[in-house]
Order: structure tokens, then sequence, then C-alpha cells
């Protein structure tokens, strides 16, 4: 195991992300006891105290587990939900669709007033003030937390009481439900963000560990915002892929043809 170089990130996420290569290209393998704090700070060329951080986030994150006076091993590989961008589908159909049960946890459901971010993403008025439905609640799989997710929608379009009380976890699939106004398209940004202490809390990860963030908006046909979402997830449990079309150039074309 080459030693860590030095660069602009911590050592300790070069680490951990040095490690969990190891884990995933077979290095390491699910039930191994990886070795000792000693010879892997050694191999890596860091501290104890920087190893320790590393593992620490490893095991936030569900990849190792440690025994207290027996090791650290590789845990058992986790669900990895795997889904295109180019289809709007809800985690709790994608779960469905791979047999996976899925739990929701720290449901919180209630009517308030918009944020100033909140109005400027549905097109709300800020006068008078705008109400809205926010849907608060984190997903596990196998008592694992694995995202969060942040649903806001005009009452106009979906209020407390539309909820059933069976509600699992999408606000996406209530909305398809209902015969008017249908989701017809979204639009959603991608982003890496460093939890802060409340997301941090709710996933049981680091505050300032590394997640995926998904900034979604989704329209009606008539092009009315009618969701806006904000959704964190815990990385090694998901991952998307977007199939794209190469855009050919007629330059190109038309000196090929000619």
């Amino acid at each position: 195991m080459q030693p860590l170089r030095v660069n602009k990130q911590p050592l300790y996420l070069q680490a951990r992300q040095r490690l969990l290569s190891l884990i995933e290209d077979g290095s390491f393998r699910p039930g191994e006891r990886l070795p000792s704090e000693v010879a892997l700070a050694a191999q890596l060329g860091i501290s104890r105290p920087t190893l320790r951080e590393a593992l620490l986030r490893l095991e936030q994150e569900g990849v190792i587990s440690r025994k207290h006076g027996v090791g650290t091993f590789v845990s058992p590989r986790a669900p990895v939900f795997e889904s295109g961008l180019e289809v709007l589908e809800s985690l709790e159909r994608q779960a469905r669709r791979m047999g996976l049960d899925i739990a929701v946890t720290h449901l919180n459901v209630r009517e308030r007033a918009a944020d100033a971010d909140e109005r400027e993403a549905l097109s709300l008025p800020a006068e008078p003030p705008a109400e809205v439905l926010c849907v608060d609640r984190v997903v596990t799989v196998k008592g694992r937390p694995v995202a969060y997710l942040r649903d806001v929608v005009p009452l106009a379009y979906l209020r407390r009481d539309d909820l059933a009380d069976e509600f699992s976890s999408s606000v996406l699939d209530v909305l398809l439900r209902r015969e008017s106004p249908r989701p017809a398209t979204s639009h959603t940004e991608i982003v890496a963000e460093e939890a802060d202490a409340a997301v941090a809390e709710l996933l049981a990860v680091s505050q300032g560990a590394a997640l995926l963030k998904l900034v979604g908006r989704l329209y009606d046909e008539d092009g009315q915002v009618l969701d806006y979402s904000l959704s964190y997830f815990v990385p090694g449990h998901f991952k998307f892929h977007v199939v794209r079309r190469v855009r050919e150039d007629p330059i190109i074309q038309n000196h090929i043809g000619g």
C-alpha cells in the first residue's frame, strides 16, 4: 500500500477514500478483519489519530464495524440504490423494485409559512405570506439511515390532511395518485455538501461528512412548480447514472459527407 500524498484534502479523508477503494476492489472482503491500527497507519504514512478519524467515518457509513477487544471488520455489502436520472422515481418504488424493505423515522409533517428560499423555488409571492406543507423524514434500510428527505409543497396542491395515516416516504407518489395537478417534469441539481450538525445527527454521520445532495423542482404540465425537494444521501448506498446522447456537430457531418 502506497503512503498517502500531500494535497489539499485532509489526510483523514484521503485515508478514508483509500481504505474504501481497497474494500470496493476486493482487497479487503466482507467479514475480513482489517490490519491493526499500527500496521494500517504505517502503511498509509499517517498518524494513528488521523487513521482513527478515517475509520470513524467508515464506521458511521456502515462500511466497517468495530468489535471491542477483537478488531475492525469489513461489513457485509450494503444494499445500493442504483437509478438513472432520466426518469424520476421515488425511493420507495426503487426499494420495492429491488426487493428491499425500507422504514421511515423522524417523520415531521407540518403546515407553515414558506421561507425566502422556498418562495423563490416555488415561485410564491412574499405577500401575503405563502403557506406550504413541509414533510421531513429519514429513510432507513435494516435500521441504518441512508437518506434524509424534505418536500415542500404549496397548500394549494397538498395539505396535511391529504396524507393518509399510512404515509410512508414518498410525496411524489402521493401527487401521482391524484388526478390534478399531474406531475410532468422535474429539474434536479446534484451537488456534494458537508453535513451540518442537524443533518449529521439524523443520518448518524460526522458533522462535515460528505453527502450527495439533490435539489429538485417538480413541475406540472402547465409549468407550475408543485414540489420543491431537498434530498441528502449517504455515500455508499446510492449510485446514480445518466444516459446521454452524443450531440453531432453539423460542421463535422458536412465535412464527412462532402
